[in-house]
């Protein structure tokens, strides 16, 4: 898979990418896709062009890593925001916020999602910024058979993209 407009934001859990990707968010109005902030102590999914917040987690579900339980629903309206994005070509870059084991380990989450981005080449002609945790980058690029994205840790993010916000 050809990695010309693929960025990985790669770095420890609960350093500020989220967060930081949302102050970037604030001043480029020509970035779409989906963030995962927590909000009063709960993880949400944020729809950048409609500002929504969708309860990412939920009580019973077949969504499960460690402690955590994800509403299935929640992802399918996430991958929607993409898709239409994507058909859209309204935006110069698509943030998928964020990539963890629930999609390296048990192929569910947004798994779905990215094998259509690389599998139908919907990536082509698009600015892609993935956020993926450090200890899952491996198993992302394997999986997903990604060769030479761009890799950056928070603090080269910021370098690159935050210091002329």
């Amino acid at each position: 898979m050809s990695s010309e407009g693929i960025y990985i934001i790669s770095d420890e859990k609960g350093i500020g990418k989220t967060t930081s990707l949302q102050n970037w968010v604030k001043y480029n109005p020509k970035v779409s896709g989906v963030l995962s902030p927590i909000v009063s102590g709960k993880r949400m999914f944020q729809i950048i062009e409609s500002k929504a917040f969708i309860p990412m987690e939920a009580g019973e579900t077949t969504l499960k890593v460690g402690k955590y339980a994800f509403n299935k629903e929640s992802f399918d309206v996430a991958e929607k925001a993409i898709l239409n994005t994507l058909s859209n070509k309204s935006a110069s870059f698509i943030i998928l916020d964020e990539i963890g084991p629930l999609e390296i380990k048990q192929s569910l989450g947004f798994h779905n999602l990215l094998v259509k981005l690389f599998q139908q080449n919907l990536i082509e002609n698009s600015t892609f910024i993935f956020v993926v945790r450090k200890s899952c980058l491996n198993g992302f690029l394997t999986k997903y058979k990604i060769q030479n994205p761009k890799v950056l840790c928070l603090e080269a993010f910021k370098l690159k993209f935050l210091q002329n916000s």
